[in-house]
């Protein structure tokens, strides 16, 4: 039965409490009957019951165990998901907020002023692209491949807050773009415009540097998503200088279109 895959892989069910809350669906049991019923042993029912109550699929009562419907247990399940979700990234801020107060100071702004660092993975080219956001007033964004991590992007951009560079998009010409991401896109104060020029992805910042994506390995391998990040004034400025006649040359397209 496909459900049993399921509620294991997207609910965190384990393969006790799936064969319980199946044996228990439109029907009442002692723990004892249940154990017989779903062939788990009895030594594990009664834990496992208590875990399946903890997470909403079964209620107790007058010593018989009752399956709650699938609509509402998994409802419940996907509630407390955004729940705890929410309450972790409330628990991250804090810290984040704690952190850089404290070690902010002990950074170094000049570190790096003529190096070259290879990024590997998406996390880390992650944390350049905010760390350029954060230094830079006047960032250009060049997407050509990256196009399929937009969400992630854009996600980096509402965290980066308000007040931040400004961030000039250029995408290729035949790109489409739905409505919906370009009005979100322009809702976070990206310009956008569209270039036959555009060879590879690219961010560059006139006070962090410029990044650029190496052409993605195999997906299985580890490191698909690689990038070069140079910090030096003076690459910045020749490759700003170059980027600047090419937005101005760039044309404004409406969303979805070739």
């Amino acid at each position: 039965m496909e459900s049993d895959g399921l509620l294991k892989e997207a609910f965190g069910l384990n393969s006790y409490e799936v064969k319980l809350y199946l044996a228990l669906l439109g029907k009442g049991m002692r723990a004892a009957e249940a154990a017989q019923a779903s062939g788990v042993p009895q030594s594990r029912t009664y834990d496992t019951l208590r875990m399946l109550e903890q997470k909403g699929f079964v209620i107790e009562s007058d010593g018989k165990y009752i399956s709650a419907s699938p609509s509402a247990a998994l409802r419940s399940r996907i509630a407390k998901h955004f729940s705890d979700f929410d309450s972790e990234q409330e628990r991250r801020r804090a810290a984040m907020v704690k952190i850089v107060e404290e070690l902010e100071p002990l950074s170094d702004p000049g570190r790096g002023e003529s190096e070259t660092v290879m990024l590997k993975g998406l996390e880390g080219i992650s944390a350049a692209f905010l760390e350029v956001l954060r230094s830079s007033d006047d960032v250009f964004l060049l997407v050509r491949k990256g196009f399929e991590a937009r969400a992630a992007f854009l996600g980096l951009l509402k965290q980066s807050g308000e007040g931040t560079a400004r961030v000039r998009l250029m995408l290729p010409a035949r790109q489409k773009v739905a409505g919906r991401e370009l009005r979100e896109a322009e809702g976070l104060g990206l310009e956008i415009r569209y270039s036959d020029g555009i060879l590879l992805d690219m961010m560059a910042g006139d006070g962090g540097g410029v990044i650029i994506g190496v052409p993605a390995r195999g997906k299985d391998e580890s490191f698909a998503a690689v990038a070069i990040w140079v910090r030096s004034r003076s690459f910045t400025s020749s490759v700003l200088g170059t980027l600047e006649p090419l937005w101005k040359a760039a044309k404004r397209r409406q969303a979805g279109n070739p």
